[in-house]
């Protein structure tokens, strides 16, 4: 089954998880502005090793700037729920990762999923197909590991924005909606430009952690209108929704990123003061604790209409 263009334009229309904003005046009286909601905002505490002891994260530990201006954090509670992960796998001919590799970075994958974590499995080129429905039955997905296959060219975020919207957006009872991005970063060929699909993730609190392949392009020049070169790719999709990237070869990736979906993953709220939503604002958020490396997603785009 592949997830076409057409089946996630038509489903484009749905509501932002956050609810929609109240309508104001501003100073002048003459011009509205969309104030923005009680908001829930993703902080991942990041910790050395898989088994570092479990993270406490309070209001005072962090402070954050929404729009420039700094909040009133009214809560920071962890959230031990479940995730959707969905592993997004480039399966374009000229990626510089083997099949049989896929499958091994798949199945480490499945090892590692807590109780309660539903996996998809996706290998994309022209178009994104399923290979593994959403499940948390280790049979079936590791059945599906074994239908990744090289063809064609990467359209990368095509397949961010249709993940987005056929799976993350709908999946509104779940506080956790994960990319795990297997590629380069190189895409060839997309309409969807990459600041939509950035923009898409961030939309739905999604983190994006990636297992970056070598460049196929070894950063060769590329058009600003064709998107980022492929490793500053990777780092924005990583940076921007609060994820990280690991190498290839890193040891214990998978291990670590379902620790931090597990185990270090918080939800703050706090109403935004003097936020427009119909416009992007960006995020800066500080621990004050310089031991402590906290990541959130590093932008709130404009609520869609």
């Amino acid at each position: 089954m592949a997830l076409t263009r057409r089946s996630f334009i038509a489903q484009a229309g749905l509501g932002w998880l956050i609810g929609g904003g109240t309508r104001a005046a501003a100073q002048s009286g003459r011009v509205a502005v969309d104030l923005a909601p009680r908001t829930q905002l993703t902080v991942i505490a990041q910790a050395p090793t898989p088994d570092a002891p479990p993270t406490r994260l309070t209001a005072a530990d962090l402070t954050l700037y929404d729009g420039g201006i700094e909040q009133v954090i009214e809560s920071v509670e962890p959230d031990p729920s479940p995730a959707i992960i969905v592993f997004l796998a480039d399966n374009s001919a000229t990626f510089q990762v083997e099949v049989a590799d896929m499958e091994q970075l798949a199945r480490a994958l499945i090892r590692e999923l807590f109780a309660g974590d539903r996996l998809m499995l996706i290998g994309y080129a022209k178009e994104p197909e399923i290979l593994c429905d959403l499940t948390e039955d280790a049979t079936q997905l590791v059945a599906g590991a074994k239908l990744f296959r090289k063809r064609s060219t990467p359209r990368l975020y095509d397949a961010l924005l249709a993940v987005t919207e056929d799976v993350l957006r709908p999946a509104t009872t779940v506080s956790k909606r994960v990319v795990v991005l297997l590629s380069d970063g190189y895409d060839e060929g997309s309409r969807t430009t990459f600041d939509e699909a950035l923009a898409a993730l961030q939309s739905v609190d999604a983190v994006a952690y990636a297992l970056q392949a070598q460049d196929r392009t070894y950063g060769a020049p590329r058009a600003r209108r064709l998107g980022p070169k492929p490793a500053e790719a990777i780092r924005q999709l990583a940076e921007g929704t609060g994820g990280r990237a690991f190498k290839l070869d890193e040891a214990n990736a998978a291990a670590t990123l379902t620790d931090e979906v597990r185990r270090r993953w918080f939800l703050a709220r706090y109403t935004p003061q003097a936020a427009d939503v119909a416009t992007a604002r960006r995020l800066f958020l500080v621990a004050s604790d310089e031991r402590l490396t906290l990541r959130a997603k590093k932008s709130h785009p404009p609520r869609r209409r």
